[in-house]
């Protein structure tokens, strides 16, 4: 699990709710948490500002 699908998850949000608050498509939100796609560096500074995440986290969750 991702940073942040664990801080989504963590937060009782759906993967639509995150995706609404961010400005993108819940496909995107699931591309991202499965590690398929990496953000735009302003969609990962959106989703870490929603998800009260270092923006590292988001653009880089594994490595």
């Amino acid at each position: 699990m991702t940073p942040m699908e664990e801080a989504r998850r963590s937060r009782g949000m759906t993967q639509s709710e995150l995706a609404e608050k961010t400005g993108c498509t819940q496909g995107r939100i699931s591309h991202l948490e499965k590690r398929i796609a990496r953000p735009s560096p302003e969609l990962a500074k959106r989703l870490a500002a929603v998800l009260e995440l270092d923006v590292l986290k988001i653009l880089y969750p594994g490595d």
